[in-house]
């Protein structure tokens, strides 16, 4: 009870323009790792909706205690592809599309104008 007591005292001294401080972060740790402990589900996860939308934090045993805690409140989460890597992958796979339509209008046009994957790549400028 006193843990859930705190978890809104201190949800509600939050800045909400600022970024979350270091010290706040800390003490919902603290609060989601006594949680933990005590089996108390609601309380980690009051305090996982509070930081889920935190970036984690640089201190790796910080990181692994804000992971810990978002894990146990909303099951396994996933990690969100890098986007700069994405858009290589795009590109590249668009080149190598782009390429065998190219070479399908070599070897049979009749089909690589009617193709709709292809029709699209061939005719666009």
């Amino acid at each position: 009870m006193r843990l859930l007591f705190l978890a809104f005292l201190i949800s509600f001294s939050t800045n909400a323009f600022g970024e979350m401080s270091n010290n706040r972060l800390r003490v919902l740790l603290n609060i989601c790792d006594a949680a933990q402990k005590s089996a108390d589900l609601g309380t980690v996860r009051n305090i996982a909706s509070q930081i889920q939308s935190v970036n984690p934090p640089e201190n790796t045993q910080l990181a692994d205690r804000f992971n810990k805690c978002l894990q146990i409140a909303f099951g396994e989460t996933k990690k969100k592809p890098d986007v700069n890597e994405l858009v290589k992958t795009i590109e590249k796979t668009f080149s190598k599309l782009e390429e065998d339509c190219r070479v399908l209008l070599r070897t049979a046009p009749e089909i690589a104008i009617v193709h709709p994957i292809c029709k699209p790549v061939i005719t666009s400028p």
